[in-house]
């Protein structure tokens, strides 16, 4: 492969990689992923910067004391909160209710075991739930974190605890989904 076909390659995967991450990264954390220099990383930085500088992208690369970060233009900064606000305020959608229900009764819960609940990947109702403040990783030293409701969304219920639910005692002991959660059967088909 040429030297440019290489260059460009290496601006591909660096914007895939600053997009999907969302957040600042240094340069020496992509360096170690891409396998190349933090000074080729910085150039290729540099030149994404360049690429997004012409006002035709509604996009912008940040490159600021050795680290590096894809983000919206500040002129469009009102809409993107406009956005924002309306995705956090909007109605829950059918899986998130039944993510939410299932931490209210039975968390905090491994994700893995939330899955095991729901029969689905539960990683971006997870998140949305995350980014609405309605669901938290708990503070406990663990490799697998867990997660549970927060006391925002006892407030949105107007609840003073997770024990006002209807039928708390009865559904957060309930022997079916024990066995669930700890994978001693399946989750009935057509549910």
């Amino acid at each position: 492969m040429s030297s440019s076909n290489n260059k460009i390659n290496l601006r591909s995967k660096l914007e895939s990689i600053l997009f999907a991450a969302g957040k600042p990264l240094s340069l020496k954390k992509i360096a170690d992923m891409l396998a190349v220099t933090t000074t080729e990383v910085e150039k290729v930085a540099k030149e994404l910067e360049q690429i997004y500088i012409d006002g035709q992208h509604g996009l912008e690369i940040i490159l600021h004391q050795g680290e590096v970060v894809m983000a919206t233009r500040p002129e469009h900064s009102e809409l993107v909160k406009d956005f924002i606000k309306a995705e956090e305020l909007g109605d829950l959608t059918r899986p998130q209710l039944e993510t939410l229900s299932v931490l209210a009764y039975r968390g905090p819960l491994a994700k893995a075991e939330l899955e095991q609940v729901r029969g689905v990947n539960c990683s971006l109702i997870l998140r949305n739930l995350m980014i609405r403040g309605l669901v938290e990783m708990t503070a406990e030293n663990s490799l697998t974190p867990r997660y549970q409701v927060t006391v925002d969304f006892l407030r949105y219920l107007g609840l003073s605890s997770l024990d006002k639910l209807p039928e708390y005692e009865t559904l957060s002991k309930d022997e079916v989904l024990n066995q669930i959660i700890s994978g001693q059967t399946t989750q009935p088909s057509g549910e």
